[in-house]
């Protein structure tokens, strides 16, 4: 008599998305993608959303939600994916202020998880190198940061070099700035932050251990 053999089907290899909607066309994708390629896990899928028109916060996140929908209803959106929005501060508060309550609240209602920079991201890339605690422009910003990357430009990558090494001391330096915001009672988004972003950084890095 033959027997039929109970073959094990190859398990398929489930990977956790993390879904991104960034302001910016250039420096946000471009650290993340720097990030993803030098990582290479399989485990890993990072979306990245690049916007196609308005910058505004709101529709930064309306991105990250319609994208988010899509994927749920192709199924391929599962318990423990997450979404997050990366855009500036003091530009957007300054310039349309109930368009970024508008934002934060929407962001908070559909658990979407906020990574804001202020005065902007290249502020999360000079803390890589130095501490800085006053509130600061863009300009100054951008200044400060050619001291340490010449002829610093947007298109860019500086992820794993130079930033790589230097991301745990940027992940304290940030911590210290909340600090001092949440002492001085402060807005949770003031200048100069990057108020969750060193989470979305280590939410990502961390997957190289499990």
């Amino acid at each position: 008599m033959s027997r039929k053999l109970n073959r094990q089907r190859p398990s398929k290899e489930i990977s956790q998305k993390i879904l991104i909607a960034c302001e910016g066309s250039k420096t946000e994708p471009g650290y993340f993608e720097g990030i993803r390629r030098e990582l290479r896990l399989s485990t890993l899928n990072i979306i990245l959303l690049r916007h196609s028109g308005r910058t505004d916060p709101r529709s930064i996140i309306d991105l990250a939600i319609e994208k988010r929908q899509e994927m749920k209803r192709e199924k391929g959106w599962i318990k423990g994916d997450r979404a997050w929005a990366v855009f500036d501060g003091d530009e957007h508060i300054e310039q349309n202020y109930e368009n970024w309550q508008s934002a934060i609240n929407r962001a908070k209602s559909q658990d979407i998880n906020l990574a804001i920079t202020n005065p902007c991201f290249e502020f999360w890339y000079l803390i890589h190198f130095r501490d800085y605690f006053a509130q600061i422009t863009r300009d100054r910003v951008v200044n400060l940061l050619g001291e340490y990357i010449s002829n610093y430009e947007k298109s860019m990558c500086l992820y794993p070099k130079p930033l790589k090494e230097l991301t745990a001391q940027a992940i304290q330096r940030a911590e210290r700035i909340a600090e001092q915001i949440q002492r001085d009672e402060l807005p949770e988004y003031s200048n100069p932050c990057c108020s969750k972003l060193p989470d979305l950084v280590q939410s990502i890095l961390s997957l190289q251990t499990q």
